[in-house]
């Protein structure tokens, strides 16, 4: 049936080609976005999945970056410890060389006060964004071991990890926490030589003959014996290489305290300083001098108790602070670990999540090209079609000539 009111053919075709129409934009849009799913009309439920899942990987982005916050606090606090290791180490070593060279406890003590601000330096600088894991502010080598604390965020679920310094343990005889003022200990730490206090009188002079022999901290013995230099006895000053022999010339008539003056510059040469106080006393220090033995009028020699900590003390006490540093140490290390541990974990996750709501959602281009040249070539068949039907109705024309 002809008619010039309702054109099927024209209606069929242009059904045809508004069909091809919707796919082509269809397509052209997932080209465009690299998605079959953009929006919730697309697939309301896989896009209500897809967001869900992109949800948690924005999460797991937060909690990424916390890890790596915690991680940088965590590996200046470890550069500190390592750093402060280093200087107690050099520490023990220059109060033990200390010892066995003679140097004298001024001497040491400056060494010691300078390595400890040292510490107290890599201490206070150990801070990252305002967290100090290794002292608290404005105490150093005071509070070493107590520090500040930090949380990390280690998931989605919004659970934190505490990190902090306050490791007890004990350093001689008393736990140290992070409320110890006295942290490693080393507050105030400096060493005392001994001393020796050789008791003279005008009835009792030193004469030809006396003796003391003096033991100092590397373990060799000198003894020292006076003699008259118009004397014919003379005496062995052979030696070996824990005693050593010095034979102290002195005149007949010299007064004690010249003899004493001659028995100090023979000492001298042995590392000792002889010196007498306002009672007559002589008093011997450094080389860490220990009597070991005198006779005649120098029996009064006694030991003088020290006020301070020996060289033996201060490396106990240098050696428990090491100790101490390295828990702490290993506890900084464990805990890099576990952050590092928790990072990887973070990552793969979002990576897995990444790739799941990729598969949900995006387009396979390949396909989408290949469907974009058909629809193309529908889109041009429509038309052509929609033309062709649209002159049938002109025919009718023909059957009124």
């Amino acid at each position: 049936m002809l008619s010039v009111n309702t054109n099927m053919s024209a209606m069929a075709a242009l059904q045809s080609l508004n069909q091809t129409q919707a796919a082509l934009a269809d397509t052209q849009n997932q080209i465009s976005t690299g998605k079959k799913i953009s929006s919730s009309s697309d697939n309301p439920a896989v896009y209500a999945i897809a967001n869900t899942m992109q949800s948690q990987v924005s999460g797991l982005s937060a909690v990424s970056d916390s890890l790596s916050f915690g991680s940088s606090v965590v590996g200046t606090a470890q550069t500190a410890t390592q750093s402060i290791s280093t200087v107690l180490q050099s520490l023990v070593n220059t109060i033990t060389q200390g010892q066995t060279s003679g140097l004298d406890a001024t001497t040491m003590n400056n060494s010691i006060k300078q390595m400890l601000n040292q510490v107290d330096q890599f201490a206070k600088s150990a801070t990252f964004n305002g967290i100090n894991l290794v002292a608290t502010t404005g105490t150093g080598v005071g509070a070493i071991t107590g520090g500040n604390s930090m949380n990390v965020v280690e998931n989605i679920g919004g659970s934190t990890l505490n990190v902090s310094n306050s490791v007890t343990a004990a350093i001689n005889g008393s736990a140290v926490t992070a409320s110890d003022s006295t942290g490693l200990g080393l507050t105030g730490l400096s060493v005392t030589t001994g001393a020796l206090k050789i008791a003279t009188s005008s009835s009792t002079l030193p004469v030809t003959g006396d003796s003391v022999t003096l033991k100092s901290g590397a373990g060799v013995s000198y003894t020292y014996v006076l003699n008259d230099s118009t004397a014919a006895t003379t005496f062995a000053t052979a030696g070996s290489s824990t005693q050593q022999n010095r034979e102290v010339q002195i005149g007949a008539t010299d007064s004690t305290a010249t003899i004493l003056t001659k028995l100090s510059q023979s000492m001298a040469a042995d590392g000792f300083s002889g010196t007498t106080d306002s009672s007559g006393n002589f008093i011997v220090t450094g080389n860490n001098v220990a009597l070991a033995g005198s006779s005649s009028a120098l029996t009064g020699a006694t030991t003088v108790a020290s006020t301070g900590t020996t060289a033996g003390d201060a490396i106990s006490t240098i050696n428990a602070a090491i100790k101490q540093l390295n828990v702490n140490s290993s506890y900084l290390g464990s805990v890099s670990n576990q952050i590092t541990g928790l990072s990887s974990f973070t990552s793969s996750l979002s990576n897995s999540l990444t790739g799941g709501i990729g598969a949900l959602t995006d387009a396979n281009m390949a396909a989408e090209s290949a469907k974009l040249q058909s629809l193309q070539t529908k889109q041009s068949l429509a038309i052509q079609s929609l033309s062709i039907a649209n002159q049938q109705p002109q025919s009718i024309m023909t059957l009124f000539r």
